[in-house]
């Protein structure tokens, strides 16, 4: 296969749920000033790999790296999407696999072990296949959203503080057909973000469950040409928005407490990089990135970090110990 042709197959088939959307857009980056997050801090990232093993990494708060990729005991069957969003210690896992409707696991803090992977029992929600996955917590409720590869309906459903799922999905909304799905907490509110034909378009769920209309995100942040994948991270009261667009550029753009935005700009620290995939995610008042770049005929995992003061830490590689396989899917959630 070549550099291209598995490009293309990780984007159409991979495509990797970035694992932060987020809302109403409230503040301002919260202060983290150093590279690495206050020490009760752990941004837990998962990949999935081409040939279907799920595999996980954890960065600590100081900044140093678990020494491997671990595998993740998942069902019989190839893993397509993944995402991740962190309650306490506990990482909540959302993903497609075998060309089924969303699985579920978490992966407990206290020990580091993992439960079963097991259907998300909501009704009525997306039709099998690689189906388009999302996730972001709200207090102690899990919420998922979802969409059928090449559909046009965004779905939505809560797993409760319980342990129970909502009965039924919701259908939130149809749009041309969606490419790529992400979401994140915002304070008190849930923001995602559907890529529906190339077109960036994001809406806000507030925290008494009423939704925004649905905007297009490039009129107030400028255009940046079709997008391809996006991942969100709030932190403080603004809404931190990563793209990447079909030039595999990165670009970065804040939507503000006020609802206004800071224009997409393109972080220097990527220059001469070719991502295909990105994450993103509030990580101790920080924003941590990752990418999957296409260096020559490799797939490398790489990982920067947006301080509180605006400016980027250098794009860093992420040792491949442990992976028996090229990366195609990325997500990443904090977890204390």
């Amino acid at each position: 296969m070549t550099s291209l042709d598995r490009r293309q197959f990780h984007r159409s088939l991979l495509a990797v749920p970035a694992a932060a959307l987020v809302g109403t857009g409230l503040g301002a980056l919260a202060p983290a000033a150093a590279s690495a997050a206050p020490a009760d801090w752990q941004a837990q990232f998962l990949v999935g790999q081409a040939d279907g093993e799920l595999m996980h990494r954890r960065r600590r708060g100081d900044g140093s790296w678990g020494p491997t990729w671990d595998g993740v005991p998942t069902a019989t069957g190839a893993l397509l999407r993944v995402s991740c969003a962190g309650m306490s210690a506990d990482l909540h896992v959302v993903a497609t696999i075998n060309s089924g409707t969303p699985d579920h696991a978490v992966r407990r803090g206290s020990d580091g072990s993992w439960t079963a992977f097991t259907p998300i029992p909501s009704q009525s929600g997306p039709a099998s296949g690689a189906v388009h996955v999302a996730a972001t917590t709200l207090g102690r409720e899990l919420h998922v959203f979802s969409a059928s590869e090449r559909g046009t309906t965004l779905y939505h459903t809560v797993r409760g503080e319980d342990g129970v799922w909502l009965p039924r999905w919701t259908a939130l909304r149809t749009f041309g057909r969606i490419g790529h799905i992400a979401t994140a907490r915002v304070g008190t509110t849930i923001s995602t973000t559907v890529i529906a034909d190339g077109r960036l378009l994001h809406a806000v769920r507030a925290s008494d469950g009423t939704w925004s209309t649905w905007g297009d995100v490039e009129r107030p942040a400028g255009d940046i040409g079709n997008v391809n994948q996006v991942a969100l991270a709030g932190i403080g009261a603004q809404l931190h928005v990563v793209a990447l667009n079909g030039s595999s550029e990165v670009h970065h753009a804040i939507r503000k407490g006020d609802g206004s935005w800071q224009r997409f700009r393109k972080p220097s620290v990527f220059n001469g990089h070719s991502p295909f995939a990105v994450c993103a995610a509030n990580v101790g008042g920080e924003m941590q990135v990752g990418i999957i770049d296409l260096d020559g005929s490799r797939q490398i995992v790489k990982h920067s970090i947006r301080r509180s003061d605006g400016s980027w830490q250098r794009v860093g590689t992420v040792s491949s110990a442990g992976l028996t396989g090229d990366p195609g899917t990325l997500a990443v959630a904090a977890t204390r």
